[in-house]
């Protein structure tokens, strides 16, 4: 969508963890400009070796794109960077529900995790400075835990009354992601 679409996409990759997603993203779109955030200094840290030997981690026959990694709250530190697409795998687990050793997701960092009440926190609060920050014609996609999906979507419709959004399914059939666009074309 993204590289159809936009010559030189600017992509915002929130909470990217080990990086993975912007290193992909980069590997199979040359020409994007790839912003990636995450508040977790140990996460951060992963994502830049990962970033610097990209061989260890994304395997691409294509050339690389580059990726800007910063450590961030949401967004990067520049207030006037908008954003064609935004991608986000923020905690979405509600906190009564987080999984205990020896469940896998029970070694995970609880802040890689711990969604909140709801499991919507995280996701909250970058909806309300979302609409800011994306541009027209904008791609979303943002993942969640399937108990938490229809209220996710109710929050993209709310912060973006004029998005066509809709819950889409992983490879197992589960509801899994938004994934909302923006109307109109980026004009760039």
């Amino acid at each position: 969508f993204v590289k159809r679409e936009i010559q030189s996409p600017i992509v915002l990759d929130v909470g990217t963890g080990s990086g993975c997603i912007a290193m992909t993203i980069a590997a199979e779109i040359p020409e994007a400009i790839v912003y990636a955030t995450e508040r977790s200094r140990a996460a951060l840290e992963v994502a830049r070796k990962n970033v610097c030997h990209p061989e260890r981690s994304v395997r691409s026959t294509r050339s690389r794109g580059s990726v800007t990694i910063e450590l961030a709250d949401l967004f990067p530190a520049d207030a006037d960077l908008t954003f064609d697409c935004v991608i986000a795998n923020l905690p979405y687990i509600p906190t009564a529900d987080l999984p205990l050793k020896p469940n896998p997701v029970g070694f995970e960092p609880r802040e890689a995790t711990d969604g909140g009440p709801d499991g919507l926190h995280e996701y909250r609060r970058l909806l309300e400075r979302l609409p800011q920050r994306m541009n027209a014609g904008g791609l979303m996609l943002l993942e969640a835990a399937p108990p938490t999906i229809v209220a996710l979507h109710a929050a993209v419709m709310t912060a973006f009354p004029g998005m066509q959004a809709t819950i889409g399914r992983d490879y197992a059939g589960l509801e899994r992601y938004v994934k909302g666009v923006l109307p109109g074309r980026a004009e760039r």
